[in-house]
């Protein structure tokens, strides 16, 4: 079966909401704040689907003080295709995008126990020649006690 990446579109904030919420490991966020995603930034955020089933979401935005830096906030792979490179190929799919050739530092921040996302991207990294970086950004005193801190990794390209 085929996979398709592409930019998301407005009628398909419902089921990004879904994906997040039946992942149980990323923080949901209303159906609205989806909406907005797929239809505001849906040139930065890219879906996976399979048979017309959306497996794969990945959220990102160019910081608006510097827009040469693309911040990537939110991944998300059905656990139907986990493990089959989904995650890895819409990172890729920036890489085909037009805007991609003006960014020149990619940011995103991963908690420390999620040892899954510190691979994927330092993957990505190696991939686009550079390394990642990392230094404290949100800790639990910012997010409660219910939630790990989180790191800011930061990769600076070309």
């Amino acid at each position: 079966m085929t996979i398709n990446y592409r930019p998301p579109s407005k009628p398909d904030g419902q089921s990004i909401h879904q994906l997040i919420r039946d992942s149980k490991t990323l923080d949901l966020n209303s159906a609205y704040l989806y909406f907005l995603l797929a239809d505001h930034f849906s040139d930065t955020c890219v879906v996976a689907e399979r048979d017309g089933q959306l497996i794969g979401f990945v959220s990102a935005y160019r910081l608006p003080a510097r827009p040469d830096t693309l911040f990537v906030w939110q991944i998300g792979v059905d656990a139907s295709a986990r493990g089959q490179g989904v995650a890895s190929t819409m990172l890729q799919e920036y890489e085909k995008r037009p805007f991609f050739d003006e960014i020149r530092r990619i940011e995103l921040t991963i908690s420390p126990s999620n040892m899954a996302s510190q691979t994927l991207f330092a993957r990505w990294a190696e991939r686009l020649g550079t390394t990642l970086e990392t230094q404290p950004y949100l800790t639990e005193e910012n997010l409660g006690a219910s939630h790990e801190p989180e790191l800011l990794y930061s990769m600076n390209l070309k």
